[in-house]
């Protein structure tokens, strides 16, 4: 029975200092905390900083709204590249073309 309140005190404590440290860079946060967006493909039960969140917001923005080869800004249609050219992100256009004239 010890060993097993002994087990609950210790899981309890590993997850109170995982809500109080950010994520990603793993300082303790003071002030608020943010969940990540869903799209991010992090854990659900992560929490980050207000730095470490507002540049995955940049990084996610830029990912959505222009073109990772030519970073040129993409309009309504937006192109998937091909998995086996492993690319991540949206293309414009011109740029899948010329992948896939390759």
């Amino acid at each position: 029975m010890k060993e097993f309140l002994d087990k609950q005190a210790e899981l309890k404590q590993l997850e109170e200092m995982k809500e109080n440290h950010c994520s990603i860079c793993g300082l303790f946060i003071q002030s608020k905390k943010k969940r990540p967006r869903w799209q991010w493909n992090m854990d659900a039960d992560a929490f980050l900083c207000i730095e470490c969140y507002d540049k995955r917001e940049e990084e996610y923005r830029i990912r959505l709204d222009f073109c990772v080869n030519c970073n040129g800004k993409l309009g309504i249609i937006r192109y998937n590249p091909k998995v086996d050219w492993k690319v991540k992100g949206q293309l414009c256009r011109r740029c899948w073309d010329n992948f896939n004239k390759n």
